[in-house]
């Protein structure tokens, strides 16, 4: 069997796909102190699920994916490494100067983003490499060893090289690591143009110090983790999910660490397009709402829509990466009265702990999951499989405090605000996701998933006029059953800067040519044989006077053929009209970078056709468990059923609840759910059409 492990800021999820193709799932709350000891947790529930012991369980696995949001955190909370940078003369101050002003130009009263190191830290030797890749001015060795005899005695965490169009000649970087090696100094060092070799100083400046400012505490807890796996008697291999939604090996992981910031979303895109190739549908358009927030992603023809660079925050990551927009809203969302009297929520969040009110261990700030227990769209008895008790008595308390007395409402008329509210945040987010991509949500299926999401699923889908809503009966833990959907995936890249006037067909074949030699050894090294790899070739194109490129997927042949000029300009174009509505007649697009994606090829885990769920929890009652009480403007009783014990062409209509042991689907009149052959509730009908 094969195990997925998605740490997430409330709750840990561990996935196991057995031979036969029977998934088992286990959810415990994430430990934010100490994240390695949720992931044995979520092993250890793992084991019992399959009432065997975890040493058994670890004997029968052959691969454990992860995905964590160590990386993410140490950006979020500034907890990161100290990072000291080694620069060309002049260009110290790269990543404060940024591109000249701030996210928000207009924004006054924002005070100018603060980079990842310290000016004191970044240090300036004498060197200079040309545009073009020639030595205007070697590297002045004693004043680089200075620099970095300085940045010991500083306490540096990591040292970051980053000279001038080093993409195109790397030599002084080389060498800066050499002279840190010649020290016998075992910090944490990057390369800028190993981590990104493309035009650019402040993207390649600001996308390596993010490497080296994540790097050492994930490598730290990478090491930790595998340490404390082989006491436990785990000998399996371990690879850790990537913001791509490919696979690297836990080695290369940690010294590639910018690459995982966002590795536990990428896992919820991979499984949607997992789902979307099962059944059959072009495009899809997911949201993951979880405990802190809500993840939305593209997939077409199969495959998660992709973006060159991710704005996180005022930090700028030039990596590619699958395209999720976040919006600020989960479950553990806490909902407020502002200033002006107005219902907010979030985009602050209970976390794990304490979390909602709901949960008994000391929140006192009402939550989205408080408003939706309140509501009795979720059920007190059977979370996490009766583990975790809700307390309605609790969120009532808090939603009458801080929401209800204010507003003077009642507990129920203030809940459904929120609930209503938190639906209108996910749709608008929806609309504006797929919109900017020239798409129209009305012609696409909706996929919800996270714990959160399936109690708002129908009213998002009525919202945007989607016909078809699906939720997966491992809504709650879809992301990690993404990871084990993955390949392992190696990127490369090597600039070109000329317009597509210029470019030569045997050129641009003889750079692919090279790229993919060097990412066919990186995946014969990790033993992908031949017939095991596939190799993805991309032009980064733009326009003349323009900053952002357009991906163009480069077919094989184009190069081979007569006119291969031709080709990629109708491909570009087409392209950049879908984007932005109209074509530069008579202008030939520039191509900034030839990219390849190499991936070494997994079998996909998959749901068995026609199989429930497995062993959810030692819980499985009836499909219909009985009739209960929620709020929708007034009280009225709607059945309720058990997920897991819905068998595939099994037909609902709404009103009605779905619950399981980790996620709840709400119904609404004249809603028709029914269960497909691979587990997944369908929504249609009623006003979806």
């Amino acid at each position: 069997m094969r195990i997925g492990i998605d740490i997430g800021g409330t709750f840990t999820d561990a996935v196991a796909v057995a031979d036969d193709g029977t998934i088992v799932v286990a959810k415990t709350p994430s430990t934010p102190e100490d994240p390695a000891e949720g992931v044995l947790e979520g092993l250890a529930l793992l084991a019992e699920r399959f009432g065997i012991a975890p040493r058994e369980l670890y004997a029968r696995t052959e691969l454990l994916i992860h995905g964590t949001t160590v990386a993410t955190n140490s950006l979020a909370e500034r907890k990161g490494a100290r990072v000291g940078i080694i620069t060309t003369q002049g260009f110290r101050d790269v990543l404060e100067l940024r591109e000249g002003t701030k996210a928000d130009r207009y924004d006054l009263h924002s005070e100018f983003p603060q980079p990842l190191s310290h000016r004191p830290s970044r240090l300036e030797v004498p060197e200079r490499v040309l545009w073009n890749g020639e030595v205007a001015t070697p590297l002045d060795e004693t004043a680089a060893r200075h620099a970095l005899a300085t940045l010991r005695d500083q306490g540096v965490e990591a040292v970051v090289a980053c000279f001038l169009h080093s993409h195109v000649n790397p030599a002084h970087e080389r060498r800066v690591r050499e002279l840190v090696h010649e020290m016998g100094w075992p910090v944490y060092t990057v390369l800028s143009h190993e981590i990104l070799a493309s035009e650019g100083e402040y993207d390649r400046f600001s996308t390596a110090s993010v490497n080296a400012y994540v790097g050492p505490r994930l490598e730290r807890y990478l090491a930790s983790l595998q340490a404390r796996l082989a006491r436990a008697g785990a000998g399996f291999p371990l690879m850790i999910m990537q913001s791509t939604g490919g696979l690297l090996p836990v080695a290369q992981a940690g010294r590639y660490a910018v690459g995982c910031v966002t590795s536990g979303p990428a896992g919820g895109a991979m499984a949607t397009a997992l789902h979307a190739r099962l059944g059959r549908r072009r495009r899809v358009v997911a949201y993951d709402t979880g405990g802190t927030t809500t993840d939305i992603s593209l997939i077409e023809d199969g495959a998660p829509a992709e973006r060159r660079k991710t704005d996180l925050g005022d930090i700028k990551i030039a990596i590619p990466s699958i395209d999720i927009q976040v919006v600020s809203l989960g479950g553990g969302s806490i909902a407020r009265i502002d200033a002006g009297g107005i219902l907010t929520l979030g985009p602050d969040s209970a976390g794990a702990r304490p979390g909602p009110a709901c949960y008994g261990r000391g929140g006192e700030q009402p939550t989205l999951t408080d408003a939706n227990l309140v509501l009795g769209y979720l059920s007190g008895d059977t979370f996490l499989g009766g583990r975790m008790p809700l307390s309605s008595d609790l969120a009532r308390q808090a939603i009458e405090r801080h929401v209800a007395g204010p507003l003077g409402l009642s507990a129920e008329q203030a809940s459904l605000a929120i609930h209503r509210l938190a639906s209108s945040r996910i749709a608008e987010g929806l609309r504006v996701s797929t919109l900017r991509r020239g798409l129209d949500p009305r012609e696409l299926a909706l996929l919800s998933f996270g714990g959160a999401g399936g109690v708002h699923v129908s009213a998002v889908a009525r919202d945007l006029s989607i016909p078809e809503a699906i939720v997966p009966r491992e809504a709650s833990v879809f992301s990690a059953l993404g990871f084990l959907s993955a390949d392992v995936r190696f990127d490369a890249q090597h600039p070109f800067g000329r317009a597509l006037d210029d470019a030569d067909a045997g050129e641009l074949a003889r750079i692919f040519g090279e790229l993919e030699a060097r990412m066919g050894e990186r995946l014969a090294q990790c033993g992908f044989e031949p017939g095991r790899r596939r190799i993805a070739c991309y032009l980064d194109c733009r326009y003349r006077r323009q900053i952002s490129t357009l991906e163009i997927p480069l077919a094989e042949e184009a190069l081979r053929g007569d006119a291969p000029r031709d080709w990629i300009a109708r491909q570009f174009e087409a392209r950049y009209r879908q984007y932005f509505g109209h074509v530069h007649a008579g202008e030939a697009p520039v191509i900034e970078t030839c990219r390849v994606a190499a991936y070494g090829l997994v079998a996909a885990a998959s749901p068995a056709r026609g199989q429930g769920a497995g062993v959810h929890a030692p819980r499985r009652p009836a499909a219909f468990t009985g009739r209960r009480k929620v709020f929708a403007g007034e009280w009225t009783e709607v059945p309720v059923f058990w997920f897991d014990e819905l068998a595939a062409g099994v037909r609902i209509q709404g009103p009605a609840l779905v619950e399981s042991p980790t996620t709840t689907v709400l119904l609404q009149a004249g809603d028709t759910g029914r269960m497909d052959e691979f587990g997944s509730l369908q929504l249609t009908g009623g006003a979806h059409a």
